[in-house]
């Protein structure tokens, strides 16, 4: 089954944010993870972000060690924390119908 983290920032223009998410994607993408960036653009969260990855459930463990110890990945993190908080985070078991 697939495992979908779903998270929800707020901050960074789109102009901050593309080049960023771009870097991670390239990055996620190496280890097999899907990643999709969307921002609100109506109601109380507009101009915020929703990021959703999807992977394996069975690589769970094994990808949060492999992104732990990918720079890409870590560099990506460091700016995006300096131009955006995460809001929320879950995690969601995707069925399939």
């Amino acid at each position: 089954m697939t495992i979908s983290a779903i998270s929800h920032y707020r901050g960074g223009t789109i102009d901050v944010v593309t080049p960023v998410a771009r870097k991670l994607k390239a990055a996620y993408l190496k280890h097999g993870i899907v990643y999709r960036l969307s921002r609100w653009e109506t109601g109380p969260n507009r101009g915020d972000w929703l990021v959703v990855v999807q992977y394996d459930e069975a690589a769970h463990e094994t990808l949060q060690a492999a992104i732990a110890q990918d720079a890409e990945c870590q560099k990506a993190f460091a700016e995006i924390a300096k131009f955006a908080t995460r809001i929320s985070r879950e995690l969601v078991l995707d069925l399939d119908l």
